[in-house]
């Protein structure tokens, strides 16, 4: 904790420093004249946000984000941690492998990894589905996510993205069910010029990382006719065997193919409708960790299993109808249609020439809309969503390749049925150097599944009288948020404010009977878990310097936990869940960034965070233990070198981890993904360069992991990879 100490103290100088004075500022020229080139190069340049510094170019202009509130607003006015990645930062500066290594390096933020393409964001200590992803304005989450990481954030294509924006805490009141950690917003990318006539332009992107032997290769058309725009574009991703520090990880190679074409239809009068359809398919992305493949690091167990592959597929189609300024009661809005199927299908090799495929299918359709209005105290912002999901769900078994039986369900309830249903608002007020805001949301939920295996009942046998019952449960709660800003100086706000989140149970929740690093059965009549979070931060940005800092913690009331029951199924620990889990986690987030020279900037940040929570151990007495998968101590430290109109910028940054050894019950059992003991820490120095090519194409390089350090992310079911040279090549026509 004494690191911290340095840290804050840089943020009060920050705070203190005041801004040019007009007398120290150049003289201008003469008006005849031309500004010197001497002069243009020599004015100090807008900092921005350290959120995006930390990650992105530092380019100019005001950095805005519309998820915490609902309404684009510049990041620097918004009263919660945020953080913003625009297309350049998430192609270009970390040309990253998938969506969630995008925010490798935020605060408080860990990207575990079971498998290669199975990634799943830890956002304040909670992952799974205490984290909302939405697809502009979309729920990538339905009713069959999982409490622990899970690989659906991997099916979203990262180089479709044009603003990927990131906000941490609850966000329920205005987004609903499971904004519990933290949410992210993917703003897609799209036509922006509309230009009279038909205009047209092509772009090739190309990945290739030696240490992933992966290849990536994107192909992307947009175009207009006057207030017509499309883009849309193909993605063919080839993932190769993984190399760490200490050698080769077999069975860790896949493919993956993504598509997506979007349609903006500029109607006049601030009206716009938009039609988009993404499609991403991945073949054979293996678990490696449960299998005889798996390399064991500092103690862990290798598995039993032959085999055991994924196949995922998902379709989003939606509709989108916006409008601003447009006049009447409410002159801005908009209105969204979607369907959504995601798909998977697992194979399971296993000794005595038995196999199983298993997997289900769930078919979304969503509505929702949203109303602003301008009132004498700020803005009001009413809305209603609707979430409705379809599930099918099966388990085929096989012995020698020959059909043995069918089991009663899949990992989930076959034949199930989940609603959610919102209505919220949100009065915006403004008074003096006070800005406040106040929500509510009424939250409906109901789960209605029709063949659920009983684990009352021995075997999976659906001849078995009474092996299948029904499981059929709503819940309804109403929930608020209460934030304020203080305009604390030119550039300096101070925030803070209380928010409660409510999440009901899931039909993975009720209903899963599945295998996966702990076996779940089903586990009617749970209650919903709720929370309330409190946070006091800050920001500072002045012309050559930002920094940010934030405390927070948040109180869980009835989670619902999975512990240990101390019984093994096939190797694999057995758990129970109950709504047991009442206790905290708290934080602390601080980062910055500071140009200190024309062309070099010094950025960084540090996190911790910590938590207890109630759960079962083996003898099933109720105990008080540690927060799961708690990470450790971990900071990040960047010198950037980017002359202002230069083609080349570079940037070397050097990761801590520390050991993470603040074990859950569930973390101590989880024998093939954490070592005894806790995972060891790591230091990593990485390396990145970019060179413009042209006006609208660049070449990239990077060298991570530059001195080829063996390590594991905390959690994770397999290493991260070696000395990792990474090229990239952008090319726009």
């Amino acid at each position: 904790m004494r690191n911290i100490v340095p840290c804050w103290i840089l943020l009060a100088l920050v705070a203190r420093m005041p801004e040019a004075r007009a007398e120290d500022a150049p003289r201008p020229p003469a008006p005849a004249q031309a500004p010197p080139a001497e002069v243009i190069e020599t004015l100090p340049e807008r900092v921005i946000p350290p959120p995006r510094q930390a990650l992105g170019p530092s380019s100019g202009g005001e950095e805005r984000t519309l998820l915490p509130l609902r309404a684009e607003t510049p990041t620097l006015e918004v009263p919660y941690a945020t953080a913003v990645l625009d297309a350049s930062e998430v192609r270009e500066r970390r040309n990253v492998r998938s969506l969630p290594d995008s925010l490798l390096r935020l605060p408080s933020t860990v990207v575990q990894k079971t498998g290669p393409g199975q990634a799943s964001p830890f956002l304040r200590g909670f992952t799974g589905y205490h984290n909302l992803l939405l697809l502009d304005g979309v729920r990538l989450n339905n009713s069959t996510f999982r409490s622990g990481p899970n690989q659906y954030w991997s099916t979203v294509d990262a180089y479709t993205v044009d603003r990927l924006e990131v906000a941490r805490g609850p966000h329920s009141v205005l987004w609903g069910s499971d904004a519990v950690g933290g949410s992210v917003y993917v703003v897609p990318r799209q036509r922006t010029c509309f230009a009279c006539g038909t205009h047209a332009n092509a772009a090739l992107l190309v990945r290739h990382a030696t240490a992933e032997e992966a290849t990536f290769v994107r192909v992307e058309v947009e175009g207009n006719r006057n207030r017509l725009g499309w883009l849309g574009g193909i993605t063919w991703k080839d993932h190769g065997t993984l190399e760490s520090g200490a050698g080769p990880l077999p069975n860790t190679a896949y493919d993956e193919v993504c598509g997506d074409l979007r349609l903006d239809w500029q109607l006049g009068g601030g009206r716009t409708l938009t039609l988009a359809w993404q499609h991403v398919d991945q073949d054979d992305v293996p678990r490696t960790h449960s299998t005889v493949y798996s390399v064991p690091f500092e103690g862990t167990s290798v598995g039993s299993e032959l085999r055991r592959d994924l196949d995922q597929e998902r379709d989003l189609a939606y509709v989108r109808y916006a409008w601003d300024d447009a006049g009447g009661p409410f002159p801005s809005g908009h209105a969204l249609v979607s369907w959504q199927q995601q798909s998977e299908r697992q194979v399971r090799e296993r000794t005595g020439n038995r196999l199983d495929t298993s997997g289900f299918t769930v078919n979304t359709l969503g509505v929702a809309v949203q109303l602003d209005r301008p009132t004498r105290w700020g803005t009001l912002s009413v809305g209603a969503d609707a979430w409705h999901d379809e599930v099918d769900s099966f388990r085929d078994n096989y012995v020698a390749g020959a059909w043995q039986s069918s089991d009663i369900q899949g990992p989930l309830g076959d034949d199930a049925r989940y609603d959610l249903l919102g209505l919220y608002a949100q009065q915006h007020l403004v008074h003096g150097c006070w800005e406040a805001w106040a929500g509510l949301r009424l939250t409906h939920a109901a789960a209605d599944a029709s063949r659920v295996d009983d684990p009352r009942v021995a075997g999976s046998n659906p001849a078995t009288p009474g092996n299948v019952i029904a499981v059929e449960d709503d819940w309804t709660a109403l929930v608020g948020s209460l934030r304020a800003l203080c305009h604390a100086g030119q550039g300096w706000n101070l925030y803070g404010g209380i928010s409660q989140a409510f999440r009901a149970p899931s039909l993975s929740d009720l209903t899963a009977f599945e295998t996966t690093s702990v076996v779940e059965v089903p586990a009617p009549g749970l209650d919903p878990d709720r929370y309330v979070a409190l946070e006091l931060g800050t920001k500072v940005e002045r012309r050559n310097a930002s920094a940010s800092a934030s405390l927070w913690t948040t109180r869980l009331q009835d989670t619902i936990i999975r512990s240990p029951t101390g019984a093994l199924v096939g190797g694999v620990p057995e758990v129970r869940k109950d709504n047991v889990g009442d206790g905290w986690v708290w934080g602390l987030e601080v980062e910055g960034a500071w140009r200190f020279a024309r062309a070099w900037t010094a950025l960084g940040n540090l996190w911790w965070m910590d938590g207890e929570v109630d759960q079962f151990d083996a003898s099933q007495q109720e105990v008080r233990g540690n927060f799961d998968r708690l990470p450790p101590l971990t900071s990040l430290l960047a010198l950037r070198y980017e002359p202002a109109g230069g083609r080349l910028w570079a940037q070397a940054e050097w990761v801590h981890a520390g050991t993470a050894d603040r074990l859950s019950l569930q973390n101590q059992a989880d024998t093939q993904r954490i070592p005894p003991g806790g995972t060891p820490g790591y230091d990593l120095l990485n390396v990145r360069a970019g060179y413009r090519l042209t006006g609208r194409s660049d070449l990239l390089l990077a060298v991570e992991n530059v001195g080829d350090v063996d390590y594991r992310i905390h959690g994770s079911g397999q290493n991260e990879p070696g000395r990792n040279i990474v090229l990239g090549l952008d090319l726009r026509f």
